[in-house]
C-alpha cells in the first residue's frame, strides 16, 4: 500500500487543496491530510476548528471514501510524521 502525506495549514482548506487531494488519490493508496499548529503562526481558525472544516469538506460534503483519506494534526516535523505513518511520499500543490 502507497501512502503519501499531504501537510499544510489549511486555514481554510480551499478547492485547490481539495483538487490536490482528488489527484494524489489516483496515484496513491492512501493520503494522510495533516494539518499543523505551529506555535509561530497566527491562524485565521483554530486546530480543532480546521480538522472538523476538513472532515466535514472531504467525507460529508464531497462524500470521499475514508479508508482512503486519514485526517491529522502534528506539531513536529514532517519526516517524523512520514516516519510515523510509513508514507512513501509527500504532496505538495503549486501556488
Amino acid at each position: 500500500m502507497k501512502t503519501a502525506i499531504y501537510p499544510g495549514t489549511f486555514d481554510p482548506i480551499t478547492l485547490g487543496h481539495i483538487d490536490v487531494i482528488k489527484k494524489s488519490l489516483n496515484i496513491f493508496d492512501k493520503v494522510i491530510v495533516a494539518t499543523t499548529d505551529n506555535i509561530n503562526k497566527n491562524y485565521h481558525f483554530s486546530i480543532d476548528e480546521r480538522l472538523d472544516i476538513i472532515n466535514n469538506s472531504l467525507f460529508k460534503d464531497l462524500k470521499f471514501n475514508k479508508k482512503k483519506i486519514q485526517v491529522v494534526s502534528f506539531n513536529n516535523l514532517t519526516i517524523d510524521l512520514c516516519k510515523k505513518y510509513n508514507a512513501h511520499a509527500i504532496i505538495r500543490g503549486l501556488r
